[in-house]
């Protein structure tokens, strides 16, 4: 995105939602079996959200910044002139020239048979003008006019399907970077309780409730937990970096979770019907369908072509000589053999059955496509609620370790087992949390909703 750009300035000013606490693993509590869950960090996280309006200025900014988006509009442009063009058709053609000579020398017999050479004029201009309107051609410009109106109606189905495209990966850049810092300052935290645990181990030492030879397993579980956070590392710089390249703008340190503009559920039938009308499904109906429209321009090209024409000329405009004359002609045109004529209407025709095939292969891949999807933010939903029942029981375990631990009860491989589930546990609910918003994104784009959402209540992406 150009730093320059207006888009870019209004989105710098308007401030990245940002969090205002650091998401950690919860501390080992007292009463395991009473933990109030109304509290916990990580199930807070789906609870929170940025705020809707910002949310769209903010993709709309990189809407329309994006060279993506520019391209669509210029195809859009490039269609519009075709159109206008395709239209030029019904107005009449208009030439004018203007001829100028002088005989340099010359030198003609008295004959007779040179008459005509030796009464031309050593110099002279003449002015000439041609007019040609087109009578009747069978309906080649209009068809022209259609197929060229039915690109255009494709071209804005292209736009709004390429402004989908950039939505959905803002929306999944948005979420991949807030998953990620959230899965960092887990890993974080991991490593840093690791100091706790071997501070109760030294102590268990000394008490001699443990062996030397269990600070290895400290060293093991340290390690790690540094393994899991380089991992979560990388693939939080890979997502800032592709989140600054898609808005133009540095993430916080504490991205908050983009709001979903409609949690609402559809049917399954609902989402096949509405992604048959997807902005690529009617781009390639339009594409057919000017494709068919060429058919009959290939025919009526080949038709008889009627034009009315006036010629006018001026002779000797600078030698003030007064000799014009004016003529009206109508003219018929039929090309009976030679050209390729039929040929061409073949190229058509075969160009509109591969153009209608390739219309219903892209509605069959829509349609499929949502399928696909509406099942998958079923199967999300169902799973989100068996990893929050997982979080939930694997803290409670964690604590219940913890506490025998401290009592110099259980051995640590008891408690790295319960930490390093309690981590799992909770990795995996923010993937599964952010999957699923992911999905439900992607669900309203395979039904064309997804635009619509962001042109409301002034977050026009267009």
């Amino acid at each position: 995105m150009c730093a320059c750009s207006p888009a870019f300035a209004q989105a710098q000013e308007s401030v990245l939602p940002a969090s205002q606490e650091a998401t950690d693993l919860p501390e080992p509590e007292g009463s395991p079996l009473a933990i109030d869950f109304a509290s916990d960090p990580i199930l807070n996280l789906a609870q929170g959200a940025a705020d809707v309006d910002e949310f769209r200025r903010i993709v709309a900014a990189a809407l329309q910044e994006n060279a993506v988006r520019r391209e669509a509009e210029a195809r859009i442009n490039l269609a519009e002139a075709q159109v206008a063009e395709a239209k030029s058709g019904y107005e009449p053609r208009v030439d004018l020239s203007v001829n100028s000579f002088r005989t340099i020398a010359r030198d003609f017999s008295n004959d007779p048979f040179n008459l005509l050479e030796r009464s031309r004029p050593s110099k002279r201009t003449d002015a000439l003008a041609e007019v040609e309107y087109t009578v009747f051609d069978f309906g080649a410009i209009n068809a022209a006019i259609a197929a060229a109106e039915a690109r255009l109606k494709a071209a804005g189905h292209d736009r709004d399907a390429a402004a989908t495209q950039i939505v959905t990966q803002v929306v999944t850049t948005w979420y991949s970077v807030f998953a990620y810092q959230s899965l960092t300052r887990l890993a974080e935290g991991f490593v840093a309780a690791q100091d706790d645990i071997e501070k109760a181990v030294d102590n268990r030492i000394a008490q001699g409730a443990s062996a030397p030879s269990e600070k290895a397993r400290v060293a093991s579980l340290r390690a790690d937990g540094e393994i899991r956070l380089a991992q979560f590392q990388r693939r939080l710089a890979s997502a800032e970096a592709r989140f600054r390249e898609l808005t133009g703008m540095e993430p916080p340190p504490l991205l908050r979770r983009a709001p979903l503009l409609e949690a609402g559920r559809f049917s399954r039938d609902f989402v096949v019907a509405a992604a048959a009308d997807a902005p690529e499904v009617q781009s390639a109906e339009a594409l057919a369908q000017a494709a068919r429209i060429d058919v009959n321009n290939s025919r009526a090209s080949q038709a008889p072509r009627v034009a009315a024409r006036i010629d006018a000329g001026r002779y000797g405009v600078f030698e003030d000589r007064e000799d014009y004359d004016v003529r009206a002609s109508l003219n018929l045109r039929y090309r009976l053999f030679g050209g390729g004529g039929r040929a061409r209407i073949d190229q058509a025709q075969a160009r509109a059955d591969a153009a209608t095939a390739t219309a219903d292969r892209v509605k069959q891949e829509s349609e499929r496509d949502a399928a696909v999807v509406w099942a998958d933010v079923d199967a999300l939903e169902k799973q989100l609620v068996a990893l929050e029942a997982s979080y939930r029981s694997a803290r409670q375990t964690r604590d219940v370790v913890f506490r025998r631990f401290a009592a110099l009860r259980g051995s640590l491989f008891d408690v790295s087992e319960a930490q390093s589930a309690y981590l799992g546990a909770a990795v995996a609910y923010i993937e599964g949390l952010t999957e699923l918003d992911a999905a439900r994104y992607l669900l309203l784009a395979r039904t064309g909703r997804l635009l619509d959402l962001f042109e409301r209540e002034g977050g026009n992406a267009e």
